[in-house]
């Protein structure tokens, strides 16, 4: 399953996602593609285990 998330970012975010894309070495990506690379990588990052949610109540498991 996927969520399709729409935003806009700042132009100076703008240039600073194309700066790292380009430092990154990421020049065969969209600027879309980069985003959402990047912002899967910091998830993780923060948020590394799978969230889980109890079938009954449906509340997250911590």
């Amino acid at each position: 399953m996927a969520v399709k998330f729409e935003f806009y970012l700042s132009d100076e975010d703008t240039e600073r996602l194309f700066a790292v894309k380009e430092d990154k070495g990421k020049e065969e990506l969209t600027g879309n593609d980069y985003a959402r690379e990047l912002l899967e990588r910091e998830l993780y990052r923060l948020h590394p285990n799978r969230v889980k949610y109890d079938d009954e109540t449906g509340e997250r498991i911590e």
